[in-house]
């Protein structure tokens, strides 16, 4: 009996000793709408913090710990500077069934007075002031401890953002303070001052500090909210870390291209679950950052882009939905769209996600100097611009897999790179299919592999006959017209199918002119194994439906050298034959 009370206790000691070495995770809590909650408190369920700010940088958390963070909307920006370790990320989520806003405005509250009301006041137009109101506002709109120099100057200061009910970003009315059109384009202007106003439209005027909005009704009886904070939530040079369940939105951009939400200089950070929208310019930024994950995040309704990228090293981006970016019309050829990819990125990954109705822009766009990218298995379809769109970079990368429809530019645009396959992708009704063009020099079109695509009427109708093309390759030829002799030898097409029911589809060799199928084959010598096959496709309720699957199984090897295969490798284009579109 002693001895075996004995080894009883040695286990136990034993068990102890491994305890010790390795504690248990703690958690930890916020809840800012508790009566109790406090920054000095412990952070206990019992005794929470009060900010989010407060748990991101907590001395107390260790690797492997957890902070949830209850129902409220806490209007702060959340700085986390906090790291884990490989293996025991800090996590910092939404408690189980909470809702958690975080928000960079502040509510504007007080009298508002009617502008038709004022004598003084002469309307540009008889009633044009009827539901014109306007307020003063105080200090705190002009207050931010991250550009405390922002807004020093009064007569300098600005409104850029005010929302009404908390989901209409309302139109600014005159020139944005920092987003001017000198020296070119940069974003449209509506108006010039307090005569413009428009319905559900906003004016500011520095120098009395007076916020004037028009829009039906008193304010008083609406949530009135004026962009303030320019970071929502931030992680800066940290490892480890994972961000669940949150809603982050609405800010004022203090100045150049900064996101709303921002990783920066991190390593291991996921971001998941969150909902991003009502940024000022970015929504989601990730820069000079590795080994991070954007997942099942929806990147929608931000004033410009809704995930900006740049200089990361293999940070995926998957499963989000990126909707109705671009809401303040910035113009495209400058910066906008779903996903703004500049510069330098290597190794990055975008896959699994629906990118769509992104306004006056493009879907999914990577520009200038990225390397090895892979862009699969989206779902791109009904943005403004290009689905896809692969600018200036001369690393290459992978484009497969993916399904794009209804985009009011290129379905895939290649322009000025390199080293790039375009694999098992299904490109239907764009107002053209692939495009693959150099720039001017250095920028060039070269090691280009376009293969076992599906082509579906990616024409536009118009008077005289449908404009645009199914396929243009570069092939150097001096002139677009005879004689056709090929100078760029690297670049090559074969194995697709073209869709033949309403036109006959068209290649081109370089921006113009039109080539059959036939003519396509003996003047270059390319899609030699192609097809046209009548192909039929629905678009129900801006979905995608294929409804011809003969005639398809005529796909080619993959080459190995990608670094992708098909998960069907005997039929050309993506795996998906239907797409129910997200609302």
């Amino acid at each position: 009996m002693r001895e075996v009370v004995r080894m009883r206790a040695l286990v136990m000691a034993a068990v102890t000793v491994g305890l010790s070495a390795s504690p248990m995770a703690a958690t930890y809590y916020v809840d800012g709408a508790a009566a109790n909650a406090a920054d000095e408190n412990p952070g206990t369920e019992a005794q929470p913090w009060k900010t989010i700010a407060r748990a991101g940088g907590a001395a107390e958390l260790k690797p492997g710990d957890t902070v949830l963070i209850k129902t409220g909307v806490y209007r702060e920006h959340a700085r986390i500077t906090v790291s884990g370790e490989e293996g025991q990320p800090i996590t910092f989520a939404a408690a189980p069934g909470a809702k958690v806003v975080v928000k960079g405005s502040e509510v504007v509250t007080g009298r508002w007075t009617r502008l038709s009301e004022d004598a003084s006041v002469q309307e540009p137009y008889p009633n044009a002031f009827q539901n014109v109101w306007t307020i003063e506002l105080g200090e705190e709109f002009f207050t931010d401890p991250d550009f405390a120099g922002s807004y020093q100057d009064k007569s300098r200061r600005w409104v850029s953002q005010v929302y009404l009910q908390d989901y209409r970003a309302l139109q600014l009315i005159g020139e944005d303070r920092i987003y001017t059109n000198e020296p070119y384009a940069r974003l449209r202007t509506v108006g010039r001052g307090r005569d413009d106003l428009i319905m559900d439209s906003f004016f500011f005027d520095p120098a009395a500090q007076m916020l004037y909005m028009k829009t039906g009704g008193d304010p008083a009886w609406y949530s009135i909210e004026v962009g303030v904070r320019g970071w929502v939530l931030t992680a800066s040079k940290v490892h480890d870390v994972v961000i669940r369940g949150l809603e982050l939105r609405q800010n004022r951009q203090p100045g150049g291209q900064w996101p709303m939400v921002n990783l920066g200089e991190c390593e291991r950070v996921v971001i998941e679950d969150c909902r991003v929208s009502q940024a000022d310019f970015c929504g989601l930024g990730v820069g000079r950052s590795k080994g991070c994950t954007v997942r099942r995040c929806d990147l929608s309704y931000n004033g410009n882009t809704g995930l900006g990228m740049g200089e990361n090293d293999g940070v995926v981006v998957e499963d989000c939905r990126v909707f109705f970016n671009n809401y303040r019309r910035f113009h495209p050829g400058w910066h906008a769209g779903g996903m703004k990819c500049i510069p330098r990125n290597r190794r990055c990954t975008v896959q699994r996600c629906e990118v769509a109705y992104n306004i006056n822009s493009d879907g999914i766009w990577f520009d200038a100097e990225n390397e090895d990218i892979r862009i699969l298995s989206n779902i791109s379809h009904h943005n403004d611009g290009c689905g896809i769109f692969f600018e200036i970079n001369p690393g290459g990368g992978v484009i497969a897999d993916n399904l794009v429809y209804g985009n009011h530019g290129r379905g895939i645009y290649l322009s000025g790179s390199q080293s790039v396959y375009v694999l098992h992708n299904t490109v239907a009704h764009n107002d053209c299919g692939i495009v693959c063009m150099p720039r001017e020099d250095p920028f060039t079109l070269e090691h280009v592999t376009i293969l076992n695509n599906l082509l579906i009427d990616n024409y536009v109708v118009g008077e005289g006959g449908p404009r645009g093309c199914d396929l243009t390759v570069y092939m150097g030829s001096p002139g677009e017209y005879e004689p056709y002799e090929r100078k760029v030898m690297s670049n090559h097409s074969d194995y697709n199918v073209y869709a033949s029911l309403t036109w006959d589809p068209t290649m081109r060799h370089s921006w113009n002119p039109n080539n059959t199928l036939e003519q396509w084959q003996q003047r270059w010598q390319e899609d030699l194994q192609s097809r046209r096959v009548p192909v039929e496709c629905e678009l129900p309720g801006m979905g995608f439906r294929l409804l011809t699957t003969e005639g398809l199984d005529i796909a080619g090897p993959v080459p190995v050298a990608s670094g992708w295969q098909p998960a069907q490798p005997g039929r050309v284009g993506c795996a998906r034959t239907e797409w129910q579109a997200s609302r």
